[in-house]
């Protein structure tokens, strides 16, 4: 630091070292002068300069494409940025979905639909860059337990000739054959099949669940997406005080065998059965299932055969644009 400092008439040019002293003799052309000491004060010292935290970006186990349902995705952090610490504040690595609202923080995610996933690290207040990835699901496999809105064999009583989803006016238009077709969008080798319901429908007292698996244990354990599509021929009145809740949970275990299979249930498309939907919908959501309501398909009369069948129970059952309805809603939540 510079000062100038005024000593009676004589002027000198001192240099001061900061919070220090400095003693110099003034320049008095020959007239004796004291030595001159003195000493500054300037207060606090100014804070170091500000130096800015560059934040590494995020890697992640996975590129963007096309992976089974459930696969986990790793955030990686090499050692060194795991042992990044910045004013004690470690980096942490945040992601979102973009049907997301907020961040989440943690080192892994699982693919549960498709869509963006957003990925930055953090330390402190300081983010780095965004990386952005795009993930879509697949299934190999389908099975779906379903009753006759699923698939019907012909049955000349009742003026049914189709052997598919009943009331639909072809095999390709019931629910069944246009969500496998959305489905076969992102695998086009991926197969379903149908696992009939009516037994345990009609009796779920005396299910027989030894031959079920006897019949259809392969599917059971190959099938990586279940979808629970019963209840029309259930005697709703009998669920209230039963057993029916621990059936239908004994059920759907012995169905999702697969290890990361992916199990969906809906609710009844007819609407005069509401506890066989309490108990389904329970059992979704106590168990992590996805829940599928079909209330406002059904209580819209639009969606139904009326008029296309002679025999009212057939007329009940959903038609094109009902099929489609279900599919798509099904197809929203597995996508």
């Amino acid at each position: 630091m510079i000062k100038f400092i005024k000593i009676g008439i004589i002027w000198s040019l001192f240099f001061l070292t900061y919070n220090g002293f400095s003693q110099v003799p003034g320049d008095c052309n020959n007239i004796k002068c004291p030595i001159i000491t003195v000493r500054v004060i300037k207060g606090v010292a100014p804070p170091p300069p500000d130096t800015t935290t560059i934040v590494p970006s995020p890697f992640i186990n996975l590129e963007s494409g096309l992976y089974p349902f459930n696969t986990n995705i790793d955030f990686l952090s090499s050692t060194v940025q795991k042992n990044i610490s910045t004013n004690n504040t470690t980096l942490i690595t945040e992601y979102k979905w973009d049907y997301e609202s907020d961040w989440n923080t943690g080192e892994q995610t699982k693919l549960k639909k498709s869509g963006t996933l957003s990925v930055r690290n953090r330390i402190g207040n300081k983010t780095s860059e965004i990386k952005t990835f795009n993930f879509n699901i697949y299934y190999n496999k389908v099975i779906i337990a379903g009753n006759s809105i699923t698939q019907h064999g012909p049955y000349e009583p009742i003026g049914w000739t189709g052997d598919w989803g009943m009331a639909a006016s072809a095999a390709d238009k019931d629910y069944k054959s246009i969500l496998e077709n959305y489905l076969k969008i992102n695998n086009p080798s991926l197969t379903t099949r149908v696992f009939p319901t009516a037994r345990i429908e009609h009796d779920f007292l005396n299910y027989d669940f030894e031959q079920a698996e006897k019949d259809f244990g392969d599917s059971f354990r190959e099938s990586d997406l279940v979808i629970i599509r019963l209840g029309e021929n259930n005697k709703d009145w009998q669920i209230p005080g039963s057993t029916y809740k621990s059936v239908m949970i004994r059920y759907i275990n012995m169905i999702k065998q697969h290890p990361n299979a992916r199990v969906v249930i809906t609710s009844t498309f007819w609407r005069d059965y509401p506890n066989t939907d309490a108990v389904l919908r329970e059992i979704a959501l106590e168990n992590g299932y996805d829940w599928v309501s079909l209330e406002a398909i059904g209580n819209d009369s639009t969606n139904y055969a009326y008029g296309l069948f002679t025999n009212a129970d057939v007329a009940r059952h959903p038609n094109d644009k009902g099929m489609k309805a279900i599919a798509d809603a099904i197809y929203e939540k597995v996508k």
